[in-house]
């Protein structure tokens, strides 16, 4: 009789030790995946606002080596823009 509950005990706490084990893995891989998620969003945003330095700066470059050249800026006439 004490053996067979002690086993009865033993089973049923290596049960609940499994699901609280199951639980915790379920809880980090959600939390991985939300992290995932998040450093993926912030690697885009990130490279669109190097995308966005590197513009301003081409144009800062641009200008600078216009005005070193002498050049003069357009008559709005002369400005064909193109879509």
């Amino acid at each position: 009789m004490y053996k067979s509950f002690s086993l009865l005990i033993i089973i049923i706490i290596s049960i609940f030790i499994y699901l609280w084990q199951q639980n915790t893995s379920t809880r980090y891989a959600y939390k991985v995946s939300s992290l995932q998620f998040e450093y993926d969003n912030i690697n885009l945003e990130n490279d669109s606002l190097k995308l966005k330095i590197n513009s301003i700066l081409a144009l800062e470059k641009m200008d600078k080596i216009a005005k070193e050249k002498n050049f003069s800026t357009p008559d709005e006439g002369s400005i064909v823009y193109i879509d």
